[in-house]
């Protein structure tokens, strides 16, 4: 089955949500702090109302689900999954890393991926069976084949670094070659286009990591939680170029 009609418009929604993200980045943002301590502006909601009116306008038979908004089950077996504004933090302080997230799942699997930086001028997608693309250039993951020669990110080892999970984790991070600091979605566009080898992320929800989970695939990658299980949706994420997944996930449960 094609997805050309649903990407066409997630692309266009996400390009045009990024730009009321620059529009709106630099005027007094009012900053509410939510239950889980992270941030959320004005710009998160406003993105959020748009993208879902564009999409469920678009299919109103499917569901939605949105960081902000929750989740809407629809009278499909298909669901957008939706971060309008992934990386409040930097987009608060000015550092490009911010973007809009799309992805539609059908029958629990990840179909379509959009990440849209729109600070760094990128938008990388990717659709089941269609391959992925950065600015309109397929791409491809790494062939790093050894941990000890792998470039990752990571992120909460010092959230849970009381945890086993934590404990594992940093001692699989010792082990790679050279480790970079989480940078928001831009570390799964890094992995989808050969940059990076893998990340580890213990915090991520499914608005998180959906989208960069089809891509990632569609790249040549893989993706799954930390006990091997492929499913967005249970609070991590790994993403790596394949090769080395059953090695990563060996370390996080040995």
């Amino acid at each position: 089955m094609s997805f050309n009609t649903e990407l066409a418009i997630a692309l266009d929604t996400a390009i045009k949500a990024g730009k009321k993200q620059l529009e709106f980045q630099h005027k007094c943002l009012s900053v509410e702090i939510k239950q889980d301590h992270s941030p959320v502006t004005e710009v998160d909601k406003l993105c959020e109302n748009f993208i879902r009116e564009r999409l469920l306008g678009a299919f109103p038979d499917d569901g939605f689900m949105g960081e902000e908004s929750g989740n809407y089950e629809g009278n499909s077996n298909r669901r957008w999954i939706v971060d309008p504004l992934d990386g409040t933090r930097p987009f608060i302080r000015g550092i490009p890393t911010h973007s809009v997230l799309i992805a539609l799942e059908e029958n629990h699997e990840p179909v379509i991926g959009v990440i849209h930086l729109p600070a760094m001028n990128i938008t990388c997608w990717g659709a089941k069976n269609s391959g992925a693309f950065l600015n309109g250039e397929k791409i491809s993951v790494s062939k790093t084949d050894s941990l000890y020669n792998a470039i990752g990110s990571a992120l909460g080892f010092l959230e849970k670094a009381d945890q086993l999970e934590g404990k594992r984790l940093l001692s699989l991070m010792k082990s790679w070659n050279y480790n970079y600091g989480f940078m928001d979605a831009y570390s799964y566009v890094a992995i989808a286009s050969g940059k990076l080898d893998l990340c580890v992320n213990l915090l991520d929800k499914a608005w998180d990591c959906t989208a960069a989970a089809c891509i990632i695939t569609e790249a040549g990658g893989e993706y799954s939680d930390i006990s091997g299980i492929r499913s967005t949706h249970n609070g991590n994420i790994v993403m790596s170029n394949g090769i080395l997944h059953e090695q990563i996930i060996s370390a996080l449960n040995s």
